[in-house]
């Protein structure tokens, strides 16, 4: 029985990243297969906005892999780097750059999450929009719903979680959100470390927008998709260290929270594309031109949950990283600014 391996890759777009992928079939016996079985594999970067056409091959590291649960028994799911000719990592390979800042921040034991947000589309409507009228009823009761009139899509998150939970991916969890059409899944969590999860994630995406194709429905990640009274779209991010979770680790958040009030501006230019649109104080965000930390307040840059608060120790709530934003970038910059690596 052959062995078949989808190799996974974040390419070059801008102003945002896409998930790529394409196959490799090899022989060998699936039951055996480690990281190590995968080779290196050359891809067109030309089309990926990796290279130009005249020195267009670039190279797949796999660095990761999950059971591929959409071929099945003897498939896999290869997350890969991208790197130049010559082996070193391509510019836009941002794992990478998570690589060497946890060489200097795995002492520090920290734990990630992700609140992973997106919208469905039917077309170019977004999945529960009426055709014979602009907008349906006002959110309110899509959060959490149930119910044929209350929400849409339902079949297709199922699949999606199925898929990830036979994957190992790290899925923690999954809701529909404020407006219709629109759902989280969260990956991550206690004892997963930044680049785990961040991998994860993106597998996580790959499986959403492949499960999408069988039912006819796209997924976006776009930070506002629909303008006006409508929540936007976020990558809600939980973050914490060894010493946030210890005992005292109340004063380690708010120390955390005071710097990242002082990196502002580097957090925003990583936290996705169009995000100013969804940042504007309104529909639970706080204004990206501000900066403020409480309890419970999910109109605040930065949550700290009320059982944190009560507890003493645990975790905190970057509110600001939009759903288009890459993971590898997000856990860069809240690695540096809070364990003060700048």
């Amino acid at each position: 029985m052959p062995i078949i391996a989808e190799y996974i890759w974040v390419d070059g777009a801008t102003p945002t990243h896409h998930v790529r992928s394409k196959t490799k079939i090899m022989p060998g016996d699936p039951a055996e297969v480690t990281l190590a079985t995968f080779p290196r594999w050359a891809f067109d970067g030309s089309s990926t906005n990796q290279a130009t056409g005249h020195d267009s091959d670039r190279i797949l590291q796999p660095v990761n892999l999950v059971p591929d649960p959409v071929r099945g028994s003897g498939a896999f799911l290869v997350m890969c780097e991208v790197l130049e000719p010559d082996g070193t990592p391509h510019k836009t390979n941002t794992r990478a750059k998570l690589r060497a800042v946890m060489e200097k921040a795995a002492a520090s034991k920290p734990w990630i999450a992700f609140e992973q947000e997106y919208t469905f589309f039917d077309g170019s409507k977004p999945l529960g929009f009426p055709q014979e009228r602009r907008f349906p009823a006002a959110q309110g009761p899509y959060y959490c719903g149930v119910g044929a009139d209350e929400v849409y899509g339902r079949d297709v998150v199922e699949a999606h979680m199925a898929a990830c939970l036979e994957a190992g991916i790290e899925l923690t969890g999954i809701n529909a959100e404020v407006m219709p059409g629109q759902w989280e899944f969260q990956c991550g969590g206690p004892g997963v470390d930044p680049l785990t999860a961040s991998d994860h994630l993106w597998m996580a995406r790959w499986l959403l927008y492949r499960i999408g194709e069988d039912f006819g429905i796209s997924a976006t990640l776009d930070p506002k998709p629909v303008p006006g009274d409508w929540n936007g779209a976020g990558m809600h991010t939980n973050f914490s260290t060894e010493a946030m979770r210890s005992e005292g680790g109340a004063a380690e958040i708010e120390r955390a929270c005071q710097r990242l009030g002082e990196k502002r501006a580097e957090h925003l230019a990583v936290y996705g594309h169009g995000n100013e649109a969804r940042l504007t104080g309104l529909h639970e965000t706080c204004s990206y031109k501000d900066f403020r930390y409480g309890i419970a307040d999910r109109g605040a840059s930065i949550r700290i949950p009320r059982m944190v608060a009560e507890e003493g120790r645990g975790y905190l709530e970057d509110r600001r990283p939009a759903a288009n934003a890459d993971p590898y970038d997000v856990c860069v910059v809240l690695l540096k600014t809070t364990l003060n690596l700048w």
